[in-house]
C-alpha cells in the first residue's frame, strides 16, 4: 500500500530536510568560537596602554625585582642575570593587533647568594613569605626543582603578584645556596615604539 500524503515523513526525509540547518548551526558555532578566541587573546593581554604607561610598567617591573633582591641581602646590579622581552604568551596565533599597538613582556632575573647553603635559602623563603603577606599580597608556594636536572628537591618556590601587577618569584638557583629571583611584568599591549633590544642589553 502506498502511503497517503498525510503520512509522517520517513527518517531519510527528515535527515535531508534538516541537514542544511545542521550545517548552518555548525558554521555559526565555529564562527562564535573564532570570535571568542580573538576576543580572549586580547583580553588575556589586557587593555592597550599608552607608551608612557607601558614604560612606567617596565620601570615598576625592574624596581619590584630589585627591591626583592635587596631585601634578600644582595646588590641587584651585581647579581643580575638579564632582561628579557620574549614570551610565548605574547604571541597571537590569530594575527597581530591593529595599528601601532605592540605586545611586549618585560622580565628581569637575578641570582642572589645565601649564606649557609640550603638553610639560607629556606630562611629567605620564610622572610619573603612574611614580607609579602604583610603587604596584603597573596603568596603561593610549590615544590622546587633543580634547574640543571629538573628533578624535585626538598626546597620550595615562592610566588606573589604586587600592587602593579608584577609577578615576583624566588626559586632554587643552579648552585647550593643560590636563588633565582624573577620579576615578570606580564604580556602588555601598548602604543608607541619600545626599543626592547636596547633595554634587554643594558
Amino acid at each position: 500500500m502506498t502511503p497517503t500524503p498525510s503520512a509522517a515523513p520517513t527518517a531519510t526525509a527528515l535527515r535531508r530536510r534538516f541537514r542544511p540547518l545542521g550545517l548552518s548551526a555548525a558554521g555559526a558555532v565555529l564562527m562564535f568560537l573564532l570570535v571568542g578566541s580573538v576576543t580572549g587573546c586580547s583580553a588575556m593581554a589586557g587593555p592597550v596602554r599608552s607608551e608612557a604607561q607601558f614604560l612606567e610598567h617596565v620601570r615598576d617591573t625592574e624596581a619590584a625585582g630589585a627591591d626583592t633582591v635587596l631585601f634578600l641581602g644582595s646588590d641587584p646590579e651585581s647579581v643580575i642575570l638579564g632582561r628579557s622581552t620574549d614570551s610565548a604568551s605574547c604571541v597571537d596565533d590569530l594575527g597581530v593587533d591593529r595599528g601601532d599597538t605592540q605586545r611586549d613582556q618585560p622580565s628581569v632575573s637575578w641570582a642572589p647568594d645565601f649564606k649557609h647553603g640550603d638553610a639560607g635559602y629556606r630562611a629567605a623563603v620564610a622572610e619573603l613569605r612574611r614580607r609579602w603577606s604583610e603587604r596584603g599580597w597573596k603568596v603561593t608556594t610549590k615544590p622546587g626543582t633543580d634547574p640543571v636536572t629538573d628533578k624535585a628537591t626538598d626546597l620550595q618556590e615562592i610566588h606573589t603578584t604586587d600592587d602593579h601587577g608584577v609577578s615576583l618569584s624566588l626559586s632554587p638557583g643552579r648552585r647550593t645556596g643560590e636563588g633565582l629571583v624573577v620579576a615578570d611584568g606580564g604580556c602588555v599591549r601598548h602604543d608607541g615604539y619600545w626599543d626592547a633590544y636596547a633595554w634587554s642589553s643594558s
